[in-house]
């Protein structure tokens, strides 16, 4: 699909003993390695679909040309696996007891439970998502580029959504337009 993207092989840090290292994100520690050559695939997968501040009046649907089709596009607060394992646990939300081998279980299981959290706490249905970003895996978003003239909020809800979603997660970034990375 993307010829020029080099791939790589995860690898994990070892102990004196020989053992992995757990880590609560991954199962196991990723050596500096892995970390940097995932991000540098992350770059290249997201190249030219960067955050945006602002979104372009080409990027947006319109319910009056729906032969505009672009890109979908989702307005929010993006954050990473780390945040929201943080988030459980800060909140003492119930999440799975599973080997670290299944950790991808348990990290589901908290998106869930924090997505609960967020929607009874914002007085609204929130549903996280994966945005198309290097550094951040998930996203609670507001609305999108082609609901955004029926579901954005007035101002003053929408800031105290944005509060207490950015409490929550410990969210210091501003919020942005991401390209969706959810299958269609």
């Amino acid at each position: 699909m993307y010829p020029q993207i080099k791939r790589y092989t995860i690898q994990y840090e070892h102990d004196t003993e020989g053992n992995k290292i757990p880590d609560r994100v991954w199962g196991y520690k990723l050596t500096e390695q892995t970390i940097q050559a995932r991000h540098q695939y992350r770059q290249a997968m997201t190249r030219g679909r960067e955050p945006k501040e602002d979104l372009p009046s080409h990027l947006r649907a319109y319910p009056r040309r729906p032969d505009l089709e672009p890109p979908k596009l989702q307005y929010g607060l993006a954050f990473t696996t780390e945040q929201l394992l943080d988030c459980a646990e800060h909140y003492e939300l119930p999440l799975v007891d599973l080997p670290l081998e299944k950790c991808n279980f348990r990290v589901r299981d908290a998106l869930c439970e924090v997505d609960s959290l967020l929607s009874g706490a914002c007085n609204m249905i929130l549903r996280i998502t994966a945005p198309v970003d290097v550094d951040n895996e998930w996203m609670v978003p507001l609305y999108d580029n082609y609901n955004w003239w029926s579901e954005r909020l007035v101002p003053e809800e929408e800031e105290e959504v944005v509060t207490l979603i950015r409490r929550a997660l410990k969210i210091d970034m501003p919020l942005r337009w991401y390209y969706d990375a959810s299958p269609s």
